[in-house]
């Protein structure tokens, strides 16, 4: 967690104007026919005005900020960032908003009121970029409190954001490919110890072998095969590159909705090697998977402005 280093920016709004105009018309009325009354209605308005300024300003001041895990989505969609902030027990703090862009084109996410310690969750729903990994730029943080009449703008750093191929149908999944994937249960009696293989899982390695030859040893069950895993080859899809992606997308979030084991061949195996990846399935295979596909080739990765006038997905679109 860190300081907002980053000066705060504060400027009246539409209703913050209107309000010290009406206040300095009230002052020359008050100079021009010398009535007391006036003159204390325009010094309330004008006070008034001056502490939300003051007020505004401290609600931003001394605020920590720390961004939330990195944010992921398929392109076209939406992308949901999220941080939180927490401030100093000395006082009650007033709403504070994660943003993106300025003026009319100003994208605001929910307000939420600065925690002492955990914090408070900050959200913002942008339209997501190119494939690849991107650093989300133009965010702050925004205050328009007390009283609407100022608003405080405090810069925060870029944030890392993952997006995925946009998934394309068109093609059914195919078939079995004759290469056995790795067992995924364990079934009928014990049937002794085996060499570790790799993609054997965890929680079958005999530890008290380990522990007396320093050698990684399986216990073996009968019954207890896996059958044949799919292997989504990126030759096996047509057109340019991010169309093929786009297929391999669509067949991976198939294939793990289908509790199938899968895996990816992009073509980019080592000379005389197997392709690094091994069939599995599951949330963490998945997003494994996902991320290969989005970084795939030399992904454009760089800083992406936050730009809410662009056509956003779906509200509530597919996430991963």
């Amino acid at each position: 967690m860190k300081n907002l280093m980053s000066r705060i920016i504060l400027l009246p709004t539409a209703a913050g104007i209107f309000w010290c105009m009406a206040a300095l018309a009230l002052l020359a009325t008050a100079i021009n026919y010398g009535n007391n009354l006036v003159f204390a209605l325009a010094f309330v308005l004008l006070s008034i005005w001056l502490t939300a300024a003051w007020q505004c300003r401290r609600n931003l001041h001394r605020l920590q900020w720390r961004p939330g895990p990195e944010a992921t989505a398929f392109a076209g969609e939406t992308l949901h960032l999220s941080g939180s902030v927490c401030g100093p027990a000395r006082r009650r703090r007033d709403p504070v908003l994660l943003c993106a862009g300025r003026g009319r084109q100003r994208r605001r996410g929910l307000a939420a009121i600065p925690a002492q310690d955990a914090g408070s969750t900050l959200e913002l729903s942008l339209p997501a970029p190119a494939r690849g990994q991107q650093q989300i730029g133009g965010l702050h943080l925004l205050s328009p409190h007390p009283l609407g009449l100022w608003l405080a703008r405090r810069a925060i750093p870029d944030m890392s954001a993952l997006i995925y191929p946009r998934p394309a149908g068109g093609r059914a999944l195919p078939g079995e490919s004759p290469h056995p994937a790795h067992l995924q249960q364990e079934a009928g009696d014990f049937h002794g110890v085996r060499a570790y293989r790799p993609g054997d899982p965890p929680r079958r390695i005999n530890w008290r072998i380990y522990g007396r030859r320093d050698e990684l040893a399986i216990n073996d069950f009968d019954g207890g095969g896996g059958g044949h895993a799919l292997w989504l080859d990126i030759s096996a899809c047509e057109g340019e590159v991010e169309s093929r992606l786009s297929q391999l997308c669509q067949w991976v979030r198939e294939a793990e909705r289908h509790g199938l084991e899968y895996a990816l061949r992009l073509g980019h195996a080592p000379a005389g090697g197997a392709d690094p990846a091994r069939p599995g399935r599951g949330r963490k295979h998945l997003d494994d998977c996902l991320r290969r596909l989005a970084l795939h080739g030399g992904a454009p990765s760089g800083k992406e402005t936050a730009n809410p006038a662009a056509p956003a997905g779906q509200p509530g679109g597919t996430r991963p």
